[in-house]
């Protein structure tokens, strides 16, 4: 201990024992331990590292280093400050792991008024605004379709395949559309009707394939339940043709086949903001009443809960690291394990933004990226193992940050007050 409280005294005159390890096997180096500075930062290891590397290739390569299952920021002796196990004599094992290129904006599309949700499917975004209209996009920033099919805001957009989507409203409805891509045309098959009030989510499960037989899903509504709903389209017979080649999309208000729920489930004091599922028949609601809900959709039934200080307005759900993002009102991201048996504890919390995180969305590929949006007007993009510092910042938005969205591993798009939806590459391999 003598040892340990001479570290924090003065670290700049103290060196730790490191090892340097990593899974990228064309890039590893022999198994020896170095003394560095205490207050040697990332900076200096990858110094380190490149002159044991000899720049492979002709490249400088750059590196995240982990340190006791953390990204390090800062000094390694702040990092490693705060635990009572490590001392001089502690040899400690710093993991060099390859480095995130920062995103690289794309396009900006302008809508008629905010952009609420976003949803990208392949090189597809769906967008919901606030001018009563589902719009269709390429990647590129082509305008594809408007949609105007609801008498009030859109608040949410989810794909149930590549051919057909869904669109809830503050009309207090969900329609379910048909896209024909050769000729560009879309009808309005369905329109679910039930909520009392405006539909604030949508979140869609279902097996792959390129039909939504086996899909199924969940709205959530500012009457404070949560609604399940089938995801095959039935009734096609029944409704007019409908939708045309133009930009405008002839699909009138009400012409799809009216649907309703399959279950209601009550149990929220507040309007339900957002939807994950967990797995088949596990579903999690987020509420502006400070709680995330767990159901048991098989059985209709509340399995868990998860209780914040503040409202909550959007949930992701990894199924690589089995955890659940959930934004809220305090400005910042939390991280839950729902199924462990103290899943009520917080497993991180994210804090940078310096106002509501109105959403959040894990990475689909890789385990431990994130991104986050907030009406400070910017979009992070986070790692895990950095709960107090993110990756990166995405600038470009004027206004509050309403939406983002991260299912396409290579690109994250956002939807704002500013009447943008922007899409940047997220050079992630």
């Amino acid at each position: 201990m003598p040892e340990k409280a001479k570290i924090v005294e003065s670290p700049t005159d103290q060196e730790f024992q490191v090892k340097l390890s990593t899974k990228l096997e064309s890039l590893s180096v022999p198994d020896t331990t170095f003394n560095v500075p205490a207050s040697i930062s990332s900076s200096g290891l990858n110094t380190l590292i490149q002159g044991l590397l000899e720049e492979v290739e002709g490249k400088s390569l750059e590196f995240e280093w982990l340190c006791l299952g953390e990204l390090l920021r800062g000094k390694l002796s702040e990092h490693v400050g705060k635990r009572n196990d490590i001392t001089a004599e502690t040899v400690i094992e710093l993991e060099y792991i390859e480095k995130n290129l920062p995103p690289e904006p794309q396009i900006s599309a302008n809508h008629d008024d905010w952009v609420s949700s976003v949803a990208v499917l392949g090189n597809l975004v769906l967008t919901g605004c606030y001018d009563n209209t589902v719009n269709l996009w390429t990647l590129e920033g082509q305008k594809t379709l408007v949609i105007p099919s609801h008498s009030g805001p859109v608040k949410a957009v989810a794909w149930l395949d590549a051919e057909t989507f869904v669109s809830a409203s503050h009309d207090q409805t969900v329609n379910m559309f048909q896209w024909n891509k050769e000729t560009n045309s879309v009808e309005g098959v369905n329109t679910c009707r039930g909520h009392e009030r405006s539909v604030e989510c949508v979140s869609v499960w279902g097996g792959g394939g390129d039909t939504n037989s086996n899909r199924v899903f969940a709205t959530g509504s500012f009457d404070n339940t949560v609604k399940l709903w089938g995801g095959k389209l039935v009734g096609e017979e029944a409704v007019p043709e409908g939708g045309s080649q133009a930009k405008k999309a002839k699909c009138g208000v009400g012409r799809g086949v009216t649907r309703t729920p399959i279950t209601t489930l009550g149990g929220h004091k507040e309007a339900v903001s957002g939807l994950a599922w967990l797995g088949e028949g596990e579903l999690a609601s987020a509420s502006w009443d400070h709680t995330v809900k767990i159901w048991d959709m098989e059985m209709g039934g509340l399995k868990g809960e998860l209780v914040g200080n503040k409202a909550f307005f959007s949930i992701s759900y990894s199924n690589l690291n089995r955890t659940l993002l959930a934004s809220s009102a305090d400005r910042s991201v939390r991280l839950y394990d729902p199924r462990s048996q103290e899943g009520s504890l917080v497993k991180a919390v994210f804090t940078s933004h310096v106002g509501w995180v109105s959403s959040v969305s894990w990475a689909p590929e890789s385990e431990h990226l994130f991104i986050s949006a907030s009406h400070d007007q910017l979009v992070k993009m986070w790692d895990s193992r950095s709960y107090k510092t993110p990756l990166y910042e995405l600038t470009g938005h004027s206004e509050k940050v309403l939406c983002c969205n991260w299912s396409n591993q290579a690109y994250i798009a956002s939807g704002g007050a500013d009447n943008h939806m922007k899409i940047f590459k997220s050079n992630i391999s």
